[in-house]
């Protein structure tokens, strides 16, 4: 039998917004069948609570300071992979896999900058994004994938197929998406129940189930073609959804992130629920490890595969680490997470909401330069302890502990300011028109 395939599923803004994460408002049929089936990670974290950081870390295994880019890849911001940074397609590329863009990417500005041998479901979508580039529906791409699954030779080069959804990203109505409140509204703790929060609520929900329902019609024609037998599954959400205290944010909304996966019988199984703390950087190290490839040396990331095969495992971190790079917005600041401390390190003036957050309301209160929380007391990160006297010794060191590892990736902010990508531009231009 030939290495297995690997359908590797992404969407926008999504976190851990499935029913089988606990979130019983929204309808998920099929996650929650490959959740069943296969393992659900409940604490796995991205490396950025906005697009293309997360992705781009969690496809080279490589933390944002490290591959270049820290902010997004549109412009006006126009980060950029390093000189030499390599994606999971140029890696499995090299391994003999056949790799396959399906939708779109949020690694690269242009997806020739990649290594992938085909794209389906690209540029002809219905939906131009302000990059310019057009979209597909998920049912479009489902379409894409099942007549691929249909064309494939199971005898022949194994396939890394990337999909990428858009529905979940707001206005939530791309792809004729109809708010859902059939189950209720979700309304999260630190969030206002109020009109215009539930409305948005509702279109989030109603876009995951119009997701969800795509991801169905995937699965079940690789199931009918087989093809089941021998691939890895693997769905993950890119960061956390577009709600205040979310997404562009350190805290928990903003960095948790769903991650399934489905192992094919010729792998170990492992357990269906899996609570070690798990960054998004680790997942490209743990498929190389399953399959036996080899990995590069400059990966960041710490494979998990141990899970699978041995029940008596121990996790391979006890923290992980995050970033968000302002760009002119929101707030730049730096993360570490263990099982029960969150400690924050912010870098630029912002300003703190009240609790609890509206929609379009601006803040109140100059945010502090450090914030502690206690995830067990405070799930939901609303109490900031970090001049509580009882915690110095927690703050101390973790504030270490998120030193150590900006020296360790050559954080800019170590510097100053972070120098954004189109300052960079702007300089380079100024002083190539004045030598």
């Amino acid at each position: 039998m030939p290495k297995p395939n690997i359908l590797f599923m992404t969407s926008h803004d999504i976190g851990d917004w499935i029913g089988c994460y606990g979130h019983d408002t929204v309808h998920t049929p099929n996650l929650d069948a490959l959740a069943a089936k296969g393992c659900r990670f409940d604490n796995n974290f991205c490396t950025s609570p906005i697009c293309a950081p997360s992705r781009s870390a969690m496809m080279t295994s490589r933390y944002p300071q490290t591959n270049g880019i820290m902010g997004n890849i549109q412009t006006p911001y126009r980060w950029r992979y390093n000189e030499g940074e390599r994606h999971i397609s140029h890696l499995l590329g090299e391994q003999d896999y056949h790799t396959v863009l399906f939708n779109f990417q949020h690694e690269a500005q242009f997806d020739n900058h990649l290594g992938f041998h085909e794209r389906r479901a690209v540029d002809t979508g219905s939906k131009k994004l302000l990059t310019g580039e057009h979209v597909s529906t998920a049912d479009e791409t489902a379409d894409e994938l099942i007549k691929f699954f249909g064309e494939y030779d199971k005898d022949s080069t194994p396939f890394y197929a990337q999909v990428g959804f858009f529905e979940t990203h707001t206005p939530y109505d791309f792809g004729d998406a109809q708010p859902d409140d059939s189950l209720g509204i979700g309304t999260p703790p630190y969030m206002a129940n109020e009109t215009k929060e539930r409305e948005h609520i509702a279109g989030l929900q109603g876009s995951v189930r119009s997701l969800d329902a795509a991801i169905g019609k995937i699965l079940q024609a690789l199931s009918e073609t087989g093809l089941e037998e021998n691939t890895i599954v693997i769905f993950v959400a890119d960061h956390g959804v577009e709600f205040p205290h979310c997404k562009c944010h350190l805290y928990d909304g903003g960095i948790r992130t769903a991650l399934l996966m489905q192992l094919p019988p010729s792998l170990p199984q492992g357990g269906s629920v899996c609570d070690w703390l798990i960054s998004n950087i680790d997942v490209l190290p743990t498929l190389f490890d399953l399959l036996n490839l080899p990995c590069p040396e400059n990966v960041q990331g710490r494979s998990f595969a141990e899970f699978f095969r041995n029940e008596g495992a121990v996790p391979t971190r006890d923290a992980v680490f995050a970033m968000m790079q302002a760009d002119g917005m929101f707030v730049e600041s730096r993360c570490v997470r263990t099982n029960q401390y969150k400690l924050i390190r912010n870098f630029s003036p912002s300003r703190l909401p009240d609790a609890p957050f509206r929609l379009g309301r601006g803040g109140l209160t100059e945010r502090p330069v450090i914030e502690l929380y206690d995830l067990h007391e405070d799930p939901f990160e609303l109490s900031d302890i970090a001049t509580d006297a009882r915690h110095k010794d927690v703050r101390e060191d973790l504030d270490k502990r998120l030193l150590n590892w900006l020296k360790e990736v050559e954080d800019p902010i170590l510097q100053g300011p972070t120098p954004t990508a189109y300052y960079k531009m702007a300089i380079a231009d100024m002083m190539t028109g004045n030598t």
